[in-house]
């Protein structure tokens, strides 16, 4: 691979396809309840996945006991994450949103060191600390300076989305993990099935959880949302993932992957018209700086 195209690269362009995430995924939701939308993006993303995959997923060398238990395990850590963050933007913003699903950088460290026991770097450690401030500062956005002393709290979206962020962080850690030792589109293939099928059945009881009526209506702003997800950010950046993750440590790759929160502001702001304030502002400059300071002075350390 050319030192252009690192695997680092291919990181962040699956982080500007899920920062975009945010966006068609709130506008969609002004036409279907969350877990209709997840039923039906998985279940395209499903489709495609066995299509793709189809003599790899039923060869004999591949039906093997001792792969459904991990992949089970990678599964319910993307769905969990998946459900929390859709849930979660209907009571809060894409920019918010967007941040606070940027707060797996947190958890990937900590999970670091009791799964796998590895201590990230004193640079990774810093870094985090900096993205860590940065998240809350824009959890915050809208407040004046001097409501922002008088009241830290989170809404119910942003708390929700937190909730996603650790199952996230969960799945990268396992993404590190079972790569190494089963062929990803088992993996991808087993995440997404049952993503798409749990969510089938929870769709008919979601009206009981978020406590309003369900409004269906299958619109242009569904559609585009439905193939921006399962094609784009579904099968095409779990692809990249499965494929280039390994090659970069779990917190690294988290604070890569943090940078979606940036694009995700931006798409925000040229379609919705959402805005940061004063602090938010901070918040995301912060955010950017941690990446930055993580990725200074490696570029040229890598071995081909």
């Amino acid at each position: 691979m050319s030192r252009i195209f690192t695997p680092e690269l291919f990181l962040v362009i699956a982080a500007i396809l899920w920062g975009g995430t945010f966006v068609v995924i709130k506008l969609a939701l002004d036409s279907v309840p969350p877990f209709l939308f997840l039923a039906v993006r998985f279940s395209v993303a499903g489709f495609i996945t066995l299509l793709l995959y189809r003599k790899t997923l039923f060869s004999k060398a591949n039906r093997r006991l001792d792969y459904i238990l991990p992949a089970f395990f990678v599964a319910c850590s993307a769905l969990l994450g998946y459900a929390f963050q859709t849930i979660g933007l209907v009571y809060t913003s894409a920019t918010q949103s967007g941040f606070m699903t940027g707060a797996y950088v947190i958890f990937v460290p900590l999970l670091q060191i009791a799964i796998e026991r590895k201590l990230p770097s004193l640079r990774t450690w810093i870094a985090v600390v900096i993205v860590v401030i940065g998240l809350f500062c824009i959890s915050q956005n809208g407040k004046t300076f001097d409501e922002f002393r008088g009241d830290l709290g989170f809404g119910l979206g942003d708390g929700l989305t937190l909730i996603g962020a650790f199952f996230f962080a969960v799945y990268i850690i396992l993404i590190d993990i079972f790569t190494k030792k089963i062929p990803s589109q088992i993996l991808v293939s087993f995440e997404i099935l049952l993503i798409a099928i749990v969510s089938s059945f929870l769709f008919p009881v979601e009206s009981i959880f978020l406590k309003q009526t369900i409004n269906v209506q299958f619109d242009l702003k569904f559609w585009i949302g439905i193939i921006y997800t399962s094609v784009f950010a579904t099968i095409f950046t779990t692809q990249i993932q499965t494929r280039y993750q390994k090659a970069v440590s779990p917190a690294r790759a988290g604070l890569l992957y943090s940078l979606e929160p940036v694009f995700s502001f931006f798409l925000a702001y040229l379609v919705l018209g959402e805005r940061l304030g004063t602090i938010g502002a901070i918040g995301s400059f912060l955010t950017l700086f941690g990446i930055l300071f993580s990725e200074m002075g490696k570029w040229n350390k890598r071995e081909e």
